[in-house]
């Protein structure tokens, strides 16, 4: 604690003689005299007041410095005279001033008149009014009464705490009082005792008068003088009354002010602020604007080129980031540049301590939780609500960033796009297939080293689609729920493309697929179905890198895409008859007339010898082979121009043998034996594409590929057919018939001549209808065949034009073959600066106040000619705070904060031109509106209700960790 500076005073001067120091002498002989002391009233005039001192004749000498003997006079127990009875001097002071104190009211306090309450002359001049102490003045006590009961305390209940008064604990049967011990509770003034006499002219004692006191007490023991030393060191933890008020009483006539308050453009602050206020302004535009426009990256942001999705997440969190910083700063700046203009301003309101706190919201948030008190107060006014509302906007703005900004993968709409494609042979081109079969005997073997392989290809997708079928329908059986007898909604048959994308087909033409009615119009089983599958040629196009699309390798593994092609789509037909034995007699060489046959394992069967094809008549114009009661169902004979098939024998149970030798012929037969019917099965298979569907493709990094066929829907854009409308009628695929005879001979289906009882055989020959209608159970024959051959449609397809037409001189290109446009429809994924959710549309909100507010604050720094000193920065706030004169104003606030009333007392800057000061007064007496507008201050009993135990000594003798 500073100490109280009386070397300013020089030795020439002398206090002036009021009414009080006539007092000195009667209560000097009183206390000589053993008589109590006899209460006089004391003129509040102090020695503190810098005026009240007149010239002296050289070599007089101030009192006021020589306080040795008092010091002393407190350390000493006897009264016995000796060198420590006595100053340095030798003048002897014993019982002046026994137990008085003053009433001491520090210059320029608010108990000045009303009508210049704060005024600058008072700043920096003494009154000449009396003043007394704050407490007195309220209770109305303005005299002093000695108790010898008691200690001194001040208005502000701090102890006297001269050092020599440790005697006074030590005097045995007297418990001294302690600093957080109530004030005396009787209806008395509030005056303070001492035990010891004082020197009223006598300096503060400071930390060498200490010492020499202590080296002064010789006749004390060891223990006596340690007491004595604790006891002086708890009195250091409080300032004593004399130097409180000396500190109060002394205006801050050093503070010349270094710098004026005003700050041009031209300074660096300023500079500051405006370019941290045109970059938060134009950042926020620019994100506010990217917000609503969503802007889709490509492969501008991709892991295979461009920026890496992880960086360019991070740099849209960083400059989110900068953007609040500079939000908040420029913000803060706008709010310190009003209230300190305003509070410059002598006509107006000035500024409030819950208004001060406003720049508090934004830097932290979370100070509105733990001052709600300011809330009501602050947030009532039009800065108040905008800075609440920045706060909302500060607070959530990076947040908002990263849902409407930061990129992130998104679907866009749907568009239209001409995707292409190569296109290397014609549909089921079998040399083709042949060629693009891998294996590496392609040199070892030539002439079979393709064909094996393709073979191999055919059995393998085969049996996997049979089964993958056949799964589906085991299901249905156990579950027991029955398939629809919709031939539309029947389950359909998979395949695999490249063992990473599934394609799915689907049933067309299922007018013709009604076995019931079938039935009703020819009283005959006719098992009629046609399956589409999606155009293989469709992945390898739009993986292209041709046509720019990114695939889910571009964007971290996890991006998805979906398109619609309007491409045709390959489908197999197949068709199967029930006949009874004599009905397929024209067919089966057996049964012809002069027939070679010979008898085989199996009991009552024939077979046609060796070389009974050559029996066949071959083909010609007039040549249309035996009639039979099918033709019509099958279309053959000179009407339709198809001949039909012929086979060596009838087939035993659970057998198949199959034709595929006619000549110019489109399709491959199949005839079969069920033992739950006495009559045969003969199917007909054939392929060509369809212009009727459209292939839906989707990809996915995480769910993988998929791709359908679409086909039939009158409301389907895509499909080939609105494309191409000028469409030939459907034709059968004459080429088919090859890739359908590799497929044959993979499976072995003509096992039935030799009776091998081959499993697929079995399977098959089971699912032939007994009666006139499709089973809920089971898959129809002719269902499960389409599925089993299936994998013709996929072989046949790759590389094959997207178009119903072959339109090439050659029926096959060399690698890599010719692109074909084909239109589709795409909706792909990319990195999105957009939100996801419908309810996130809320955070524009957040964008827009942040820009709006960014516009306004630039505009008002634009609009002045520079900053002034903001007086709500903490550092500014102290400096000019404590350079300003103490405020009832602020009354009982010094320890706990400001509460209530406090926080919306009304503030100006004042200025003395003088000494060149700037320094707080109050801008009204009472807050300018409120409850609190015609409330006056509190009232002593109030203030007494409020007071709480002081836990100064205990902070300030702790230790600190930080």
């Amino acid at each position: 604690m500073a100490e109280s500076d009386h070397s300013r005073i020089p030795f020439s001067l002398h206090p002036v003689p009021e009414a009080e120091e006539a007092h000195l002498l009667d209560s000097q002989t009183n206390d000589d005299s053993g008589l109590p002391p006899v209460q006089r009233p004391l003129s509040s005039s102090s020695i503190f007041r810098r005026d009240g001192y007149r010239s002296m004749p050289s070599g007089s000498v101030d009192f006021s410095q020589l306080d040795g003997a008092t010091q002393d006079q407190h350390t000493r127990h006897t009264e016995t005279s000796g060198p420590h009875q006595r100053d340095p001097l030798g003048i002897s002071v014993k019982g002046i001033m026994n137990r008085m104190s003053f009433a001491r009211v520090p210059v320029g306090s608010k108990s000045s008149t009303p009508s210049t309450p704060r005024s600058t002359q008072g700043l920096f001049s003494s009154p000449e009014s009396e003043t007394t102490s704050p407490r007195r003045a309220e209770t109305g006590q303005t005299t002093l009464s000695p108790k010898p009961d008691q200690r001194l305390i001040s208005p502000l209940q701090s102890p006297t705490t001269y050092p020599n008064t440790s005697a006074t604990a030590a005097t045995p049967g007297r418990k001294p009082p302690m600093p957080w011990d109530d004030p005396p509770t009787e209806n008395g003034p509030w005056h303070a005792t001492s035990e010891e006499d004082g020197d009223i002219g006598r300096a503060t004692p400071t930390k060498d008068d200490s010492r020499q006191q202590t080296k002064s007490v010789g006749s004390d023991t060891p223990e006596k003088s340690q007491t004595r030393s604790d006891l002086d060191l708890e009195d250091h933890d409080y300032m004593d009354d004399e130097t409180f008020y000396q500190r109060f009483s002394q205006p801050p006539s050093y503070c010349d002010s270094r710098k004026d308050v005003h700050r041009r453009r031209a300074n660096w602050l300023s500079i500051s602020i405006i370019a941290l206020s045109i970059y938060s302004t134009g950042m926020s535009c620019l994100w506010f604007i990217v917000a609503i426009v969503q802007p889709r990256w490509g492969t501008g942001i991709s892991s295979s080129s461009g920026m890496a999705p992880s960086t360019a997440t991070m740099v849209c969190a960083i400059l989110a980031k900068t953007i609040e910083i500079s939000f908040v700063t420029v913000f803060v700046a706008f709010i310190g540049q009003v209230l300190t203009r305003r509070s410059f301003v002598k006509k107006s309101q000035g500024m409030t301590l819950a208004e001060m706190t406003m720049r508090n919201w934004v830097i932290q948030p979370g100070f509105m939780i733990t001052h709600w008190e300011t809330l009501p107060y602050a947030a009532v006014t039009f800065l108040g609500a905008v800075s609440l509302i920045a706060t909302i906007a500060s607070t959530f703005y990076t947040t908002a960033s990263d849902v409407m900004v930061s990129p992130k993968l998104k679907y866009g709409g749907w568009d239209n796009k001409e995707i292409r494609g190569h296109v290397l042979a014609s549909y089921a081109n079998t040399p083709f297939t042949q060629s693009t079969c891998p294996t590496p005997l392609r040199r070892v073997d030539e002439d079979h080293g393709a064909i094996a392989c393709l073979d191999i290809q055919h059995a393998g997708q085969s049996y996997r689609n049979l089964m993958s079928f056949m799964t589906v329908w085991d299901e249905i059986n156990r579950n027991g729920t029955g398939a629809s007898l919709d031939m539309s909604q029947r389950p359909v048959g998979t395949t695999l493309l490249y063992d990473n994308t599934t394609l799915t087909s689907a049933w067309i033409k299922t007018e013709f697929s009604n076995a019931t009615a079938q039935f009703e119009n020819t009283r005959r089983v006719i098992n009629n179905v046609t399956l589409a599958m999606p155009h293989p040629g469709v992945y390898d196009a739009a993986t292209n890198p041709v046509n720019g699309i990114l695939q889910p390798n571009d964007l971290s593994g996890v991006g998805e895409y979906s398109l619609k092609a309007s491409v045709v789509s390959p489908v197999i037909n197949v068709m199967c008859v029930n006949m009874a034995q004599d009905e397929l007699a024209p067919l089966v060489y057996t049964e012809w007339p002069n027939s070679r046959k010979e008898n085989t394992t199996v009991e009552g069967q024939k077979t046609g010898s060796a070389g009974w094809d050559e029996a066949v008549p071959v083909y010609s114009e007039t040549e249309w082979l035996n009639r039979t009661v099918v033709d019509d169902i099958f279309r053959w004979g000179e009407e339709y121009g198809r001949r039909p098939p012929v086979f060596q024998l009838f087939p035993a149970n659970y057998n198949t043998i199959t034709n595929t030798s006619v000549y110019l012929g489109d399709a491959i037969y199949l005839l079969a034996k069920s033992p739950k019917v006495t009559e045969y099965t003969l199917c007909e298979m054939r392929s060509w594409v369809t212009p009727y569907c459209s292939t839906h493709f989707n990809i996915s990094g995480t769910a993988g590929s998929h791709m359908r066929a679409h086909c039939e829907d009158p409301d389907d854009a895509d499909s080939y057919i609105k494309s191409v409308p000028d469409v030939t009628p459907e034709k059968p695929d004459g080429d088919w018939r090859h890739v359908a005879d590799r497929w044959r001979t993979s499976m072995d289906i003509n096992g039935g001549t030799v009776n091998n009882n081959a499993s697929n055989a079995r399977t098959i020959t089971q699912f032939i209808l007994t009666e006139g209608k499709l089973s809920s159970v089971l898959p129809s024959m002719a269902e499960a065949l389409a599925v089993f051959a299936s994998t013709t449609l996929i072989i046949g397809s790759m590389g094959s034009p997207f178009v119903h037409y072959w339109g090439y001189q050659t029926m096959q290109l060399g690698e890599p073959g010719a692109l074909a446009p084909f239109n589709a429809t795409i909706r792909t994924q990319e990195y999105t600066s957009a939100h996801e959710y419908e309810w996130q549309n809320v955070f524009y909100i957040v964008l827009a106040l942040v820009f709006a507010i960014n516009v306004f604050c630039l505009g008002y720094f634009l609009s002045r000619s520079g900053l002034v000193t903001d007086y709500t920065e903490p550092q500014n706030l102290f400096a000019l705070a404590v350079n300003s004169p103490p405020s009832e104003q602020l009354k009982g606030s010094c320890g706990g904060g400001p509460i209530k009333r406090d926080l919306v007392v009304p503030w100006r800057v004042a200025y003395a031109k003088g000494p060149n000061h700037y320094f707080f007064e109050e801008a009204n007496s009472r807050p300018w509106r409120g409850r609190y507008s015609t409330q006056d201050l509190s009232t002593d009993a109030e203030y007494r209700q409020a007071k709480e135990r002081s836990s100064y000594k205990r902070l300030s003798t702790s230790r600190t960790w930080l």
